[in-house]
């Protein structure tokens, strides 16, 4: 996932229009998700050792923390999108 994080400065997606953002934003979802359900997929699905479990969920953590980054740069942007202009 394209690193969005940026401690000052305007909003990566300041020029955008809301449908760009929300284009933007649905691409980059998609991997994320997409590779959490194939891990719980696995995870269920498959006979795992403890090392193999580790790595699996240490997998599930880092798309769960990209999630989370992308959760925080959409608040960011929705309230600097509905923030009045001073």
């Amino acid at each position: 996932m394209a690193e969005h994080h940026q401690a000052f400065g305007s909003h990566p997606w300041a020029e955008l229009t809301a449908s760009q953002a929300l284009e933007l934003l649905l691409h980059e979802l998609y991997t994320p998700v997409s590779a959490l359900g194939d891990q719980v997929s696995r995870l269920a699905a498959d006979p795992l050792d403890e090392s193999e479990r580790a790595v699996i969920i240490g997998h599930m953590r880092a798309r769960i923390d990209d999630l989370s980054r992308l959760v925080v740069l959409l608040k960011r942007y929705l309230d600097e999108q509905l923030a009045p202009e001073t």
